[in-house]
């Protein structure tokens, strides 16, 4: 299960829009100090799962739980009060940082092979690289693009096997009579 702290039981007033994808939508929020959220319930639907698939898996021991906070996962999550402007009552949303959305999407593109999250990846990353680009020509610095990447790079070949290796144990013993099932290898570079 995904730590609780106490950022949980503390409402921030936020403000509140929505990415458009294909079949769903992202809730974005953002804070007063200009730090950045996404709704859980909107990354389940993104996602292929339920509103509630976020919550449910992260709130239950499992491999995949395990394997996820294995690439560095909080999992933190943060409710924020959205005041709409109209005489509707303030909302509460429970919200999980940028940083924690791309690992777990980049999560079910590698190890689950979801197309929806492999869908988002090439997306957000032709957007992200037209940005470094823009910047590179209008002489900003990149400097947190290598930040990024020595993040990222720390998911190891031998991390992504192991997860692996437990996936597949865990299709066999729950289909003993597919024992024959042959697995695809691991990819040699995560990036």
């Amino acid at each position: 299960m995904i730590a609780r702290d106490t950022q949980e039981f503390e409402v921030i007033k936020a403000v509140r829009a929505v990415i458009p994808l294909e079949e769903s939508t992202l809730d974005v929020y953002m804070l007063p100090a200009g730090d950045k959220r996404l709704g859980i319930e909107g990354v389940g639907i993104a996602l292929g799962y339920t509103e509630r698939w976020f919550y449910d898996s992260t709130n239950k021991k499992s491999k995949w739980l395990e394997g996820l906070k294995g690439t560095g996962f909080k999992g933190t999550q943060q409710s924020l009060e959205i005041i709409p402007h109209d005489d509707r009552s303030p909302s509460i949303f429970r919200t999980i940082s940028i940083r924690d959305f791309i690992k777990l999407v980049t999560y079910e593109a590698i190890i689950r092979k979801n197309i929806k999250a492999i869908i988002l990846l090439a997306s957000f990353a032709e957007i992200g690289l037209e940005k470094v680009i823009e910047d590179v020509f209008a002489g900003r610095s990149i400097e947190f693009l290598l930040e990024k990447i020595v993040h990222y790079s720390q998911w190891t070949y031998e991390d992504l096997e192991q997860v692996l290796t437990e996936n597949r144990a865990d299709v066999k013993a729950l289909y003993p009579w597919g024992e024959s099932i042959q697995f695809n290898e691991a990819p040699h570079s995560l990036i």
